[in-house]
């Protein structure tokens, strides 16, 4: 990708009124089209690679399909509105586009109060700061420095819902217990000590406030110099109180609440009380894909290594009971013992692992572009993946066949 100062291309772009294309029809899209109007470009059209969304519209702009755009000419300027970068790169080059760029320069520090985009002020930082930290992967990697996106910390395998297509498969968990915190600190501390940074902490479970000692996590997340954001994940059933109150009205903190309408029960009392209290919060409805059944499929490696690349979450480590994992999905599938454990997608920190050695484990773990033993296992979690009703309840575990 090119690299560019905004009032300078923007300048251009306005004064000559060649073509500009959102790639990405979501969020980052909806951001960039409000930016860039405001600032006087025209925006030609949005394109993206979802299937569902080719023929719709978008703040009155066509949704087209990727290779609707061959009929514009090779100088059009795209603006990769998402996180698939890589990918994204590689498409729009082999249809001979050549101008791209991301949204960090465009995005970065510009004045959303007050826009149209449906989108409150703490939900567009996070957006914009994660696309940013993206972006720096490919410079990191050249620098030799090693600085996660995301790192999952599993405080509890138990939820206070029972969905049967969770994602994160809590569904299938008959006897959920909750993490063993001493382990879990020492587990972070080596990540710490062997890494360069973290943007940002995810706090969950399971529902990370049914285990009533989840403030002692979150204080000492919060206290790594190296970490920018300890976001709290939370189905609004729970009220915390208490140190587990407390500890959210850090600067580093932001709660994120899934609003899952008359099954978060207590999402208007939740709303309260982060707001009482000072608390960084922001609430969303979610929209699932169906990501959450444990059933191997016979699949060719190159279909696997397609699948990994696409994923929604493959820059997500998780750690759960003193292992690290690449993924949600590969972590408590192993977990369960539904899905068998591959030493090459794990990093054990349940021995003494450290230093040098601890810090070339994680790099090969969060540098790979191959997929895992668990892809076998998942349908998937991309934008080709059908989406499906969030939430829907059961009675009671479901089993592992």
């Amino acid at each position: 990708m090119q690299t560019y100062v905004v009032p300078e291309l923007v300048a251009e772009l306005a004064a000559t009124g060649r073509p500009v294309v959102l790639f990405g029809a979501g969020d980052l899209g909806v951001l960039a089209h409000y930016a860039l109007t405001r600032l006087g470009v025209r925006v030609t059209c949005f394109s993206d690679g979802r299937r569902v969304k080719h023929g719709q519209t978008l703040r009155g702009l066509e949704i087209r399909a990727p290779e609707h755009l061959a009929g514009l000419p090779s100088d059009t300027c795209v603006f990769l509105c998402g996180n698939y970068l890589a990918t994204m790169t590689a498409r729009l080059r082999g249809m001979g586009f050549t101008d791209l760029h991301d949204c960090v320069g465009l995005l970065d520090g510009f004045d959303f109060g007050g826009s149209d985009t449906g989108m409150d002020l703490v939900f567009i930082e996070r957006k914009v700061a994660l696309h940013k930290r993206e972006c720096l992967k490919a410079k990191e990697a050249g620098d030799d420095l090693l600085i996660l996106k995301y790192l999952d910390v599993v405080v509890t395998e138990a939820c206070s819902m029972k969905c049967q297509d969770c994602s994160n498969l809590m569904q299938y968990y008959a006897k959920p217990r909750h993490s063993d915190l001493d382990l879990l600190e020492s587990a972070v501390d080596r990540i710490m000590a062997a890494i360069d940074g973290i943007y940002e902490f995810r706090v969950l479970g399971g529902e990370p406030f049914v285990n009533t000692r989840v403030h002692r996590v979150i204080t000492k997340l919060t206290g790594y110099e190296q970490v920018d954001k300890v976001v709290i994940y939370t189905n609004a059933t729970i009220v915390p109180r208490g140190d587990n109150l407390e500890c959210l009205k850090h600067d580093k903190v932001v709660v994120e609440i899934t609003n899952y309408g008359r099954h978060s029960r207590k999402h208007d009392e939740l709303l309260e009380t982060l707001q009482a209290n000072g608390v960084v919060h922001l609430t969303k409805i979610p929209v699932w894909t169906d990501s959450g059944r444990i059933k191997y499929v016979e699949r060719s490696a190159a279909e696997l290594d397609d699948m990994f690349r696409n994923c929604c979450v493959n820059d997500v480590l998780t750690l759960l009971n003193g292992k690290l994992y690449r993924c949600p999905f590969s972590a408590n599938g192993t977990n369960l013992g539904a899905i068998p454990e591959d030493s090459a997608d794990v990093v054990d920190l349940t021995g003494d692992r450290a230093g040098a050695e601890l810090r070339a484990d994680l790099q090969r773990l969060y540098g790979r572009s191959t997929h895992l033993r668990a892809c076998a296992f998942c349908n998937g979690r991309d934008y080709r993946t059908p989406r499906i009703e969030p939430a829907i309840q059961v009675r009671r575990p479901l089993p592992l066949v």
